[in-house]
């Protein structure tokens, strides 16, 4: 006998909320998510953005974070994570360094403070379930807990930040969650983050198709077909004759301001470099007719990013 449930309409045709609850009606398909989440988890920086699929070409990045430099406008937040001494939530970002940041040093001790941690999942050789990050106090914790905390941290933001904007409740249900990982890294470390979403309730392992775990450098090639021109090289950079060096395509000065998507033909082949806070990556990708991207070479790199940068 298949499950009832009971729904609460909502206004401005938004489907109806699902919970458990009178004979109303079945559960029904949850592939009909109406918005598209996208969660960049950076080294340094992190991030979201979303778009509804009426209207998939809109994206609206998040810029309102709490804490940051005065004056600021921050599209990203510090991928910075503070717990209390029990081990329970109390920040994530600007507002998580600046509060550890103003305790007392005897009592900051007690308090677990991780930054940069994303790093983990590429410099272990053994990703599992057990393994543990070392906070600032240098006391252990579960991995996997924090970056469970540090998702679910952006999955009730992103909810409460639709919420906001559609002047409706909006519900996991509704969304269906991206998010990026760096090409190079190994399949453990993706099946880490799947596992840690599903900690967070973004997905479950009854719907793994509510998550997608996406590569950063396909996730960029992406976005940067859809931006135009002036958005990637600067106006004097261009010339009548050529903008490339001897060899490579031309593009005319009439091209400019013109949507980048144009300037790609089938066949057309390219490097993708993804220069992050952890790891540099480069990877070749292919337009083919269709206009899907294929892979033409395995993504190659390291750990040489920006803190590796900083360390040297």
């Amino acid at each position: 006998m298949a499950t009832q449930y009971q729904e609460t309409n909502r206004p401005n045709g938004y489907p109806p909320v699902v919970t458990p609850g009178l004979p109303v009606t079945t559960r029904p398909d949850l592939e009909q998510h109406f918005v598209v989440a996208a969660i960049d988890f950076g080294t340094t920086y992190s991030g979201y953005a979303f778009a509804f699929k009426r209207d998939p070409d809109s994206v609206h990045m998040m810029r309102k974070w709490e804490g940051g430099d005065p004056g600021v406008t921050n599209m990203k937040t510090l991928t910075t994570l503070l717990l209390k001494p029990n081990g329970e939530f109390h920040s994530f970002g600007f507002g998580a360094r600046d509060f550890y940041h103003d305790l007392e040093e005897s009592e900051a001790r007690k308090w677990l403070y991780f930054e940069k941690f994303k790093m983990s999942l590429h410099s272990s050789q053994d990703i599992h379930k057990g393994v543990e990050l070392t906070a600032a106090s240098g006391k252990k914790f579960l991995a996997l807990t924090v970056f469970a905390h540090a998702l679910r941290f952006f999955k009730d933001h992103c909810l409460q930040e639709l919420s906001d904007q559609s002047s409706t409740q909006i519900v996991n249900d509704d969304v269906r969650w991206v998010i990026t990982v760096p090409a190079i890294w190994r399949q453990p470390a993706k099946q880490f983050m799947r596992q840690a979403s599903y900690d967070a309730g973004l997905a479950s392992p009854q719907n793994p198709s509510q998550l997608l775990i996406a590569l950063e450098p396909e996730a960029a090639s992406i976005y940067c077909r859809k931006l135009r021109s002036r958005e990637l090289i600067p106006e004097d950079e261009y010339s009548n004759q050529q903008v490339m060096a001897k060899g490579l395509r031309r593009i005319s000065v009439p091209s400019y301001g013109g949507p980048v998507s144009a300037e790609f033909k089938p066949g057309m082949r390219y490097i993708v470099v993804d220069c992050g806070g952890g790891t540099v990556d480069l990877t070749v990708h292919e337009m083919e007719a269709s206009g899907l991207l294929k892979e033409l070479y395995k993504a190659s790199g390291g750990a040489w990013g920006a803190i590796g940068v900083d360390r040297e």
